[in-house]
């Protein structure tokens, strides 16, 4: 037999971990984009976007990956869809800060720019 030939042997996998349904996950860009438009939407209409309006408003050219999403962040507990209704579980506003500047007991230091 020839030294060079080797049976084929597939790569063990590290098993994967089970997701957790938690409001900590973190969201992809478009995931984002899309919460932060049925955010704005519940808002300022005080009823939850269609899917086609999703797809137009993110420009997003399928349906199909509009549903997608969707399914995604209810896995990952940032809303429900039942009866093709869509809502928020918590106030998703909360969760979502941006802090310009350093944290320093507790207190937030701004940077001046002049």
């Amino acid at each position: 037999m020839d030294d060079r030939w080797r049976p084929y042997a597939p790569r063990k996998r590290a098993p994967r971990r089970a997701q957790e349904n938690s409001m900590h996950q973190y969201l992809t860009n478009r995931q984002q984009q899309i919460l932060d438009y049925i955010t704005r939407e519940i808002d300022r209409t005080g009823v939850a976007p269609l899917c086609q309006q999703i797809a137009s408003a993110c420009e997003i050219h399928s349906l199909n990956v509009v549903s997608r999403h969707l399914k995604t962040l209810e896995q990952k507990g940032w809303i429900t869809s039942q009866a093709g209704e869509i809502t928020l579980l918590e106030n998703v506003r909360s969760y979502r800060l941006t802090i310009f500047g350093n944290v320093v007991d507790g207190r937030v230091m701004l940077k001046r720019t002049i």
